[in-house]
């Protein structure tokens, strides 16, 4: 089987695989090749796929829809940090996606900021229209 792994800024793994693990909105499962097409949406999770070496390789990814298409295995995500060992995923994952937290923090608080500073507005164009200034 292929495997490819593409997100919004482009593609993050092309892989000629034996089989790959992930967990699915409805269970878990294992896809080889000659199993049926195949769609599914993905929680955040580990994806295990095994090369063709006989080497089994870690991707964390959050959020994903899988489509298995013959010998084809299409996953799209928004992120994926990809390893070779479950440790050193752990790790990548604990700084990589604090991160991502960190800044969606961030940015929540500007997008805060710009509501307050737009309401702010409306009610002084308000009270100005009302006072027959405008």
């Amino acid at each position: 089987m292929k495997l490819k792994v593409t997100s919004p800024i482009g593609i993050i793994l092309t892989e000629e695989i034996q089989k790959i693990d992930f967990e699915a909105l409805d269970g878990h499962y294992t896809l080889l090749p000659r199993h049926q097409d195949f769609v599914t949406a993905m929680p955040p999770n580990i994806v295990a796929y095994q090369t063709t070496d006989g080497l089994t390789h870690y991707m964390a990814c959050n959020r994903g829809i899988l489509v298995k298409k013959a010998a084809d295995v299409y996953i799209s995500v928004h992120r994926a940090v990809l390893s070779e060992t479950l440790e050193d995923l752990a790790q990548i994952i604990a700084v990589e996606f604090k991160n991502d937290d960190e800044q969606r923090k961030e940015v929540n608080t500007a997008m805060a900021r710009l509501e307050v500073g737009l309401s702010r507005g409306f009610m002084q164009l308000k009270e100005a229209a009302q006072d027959g200034g405008i």
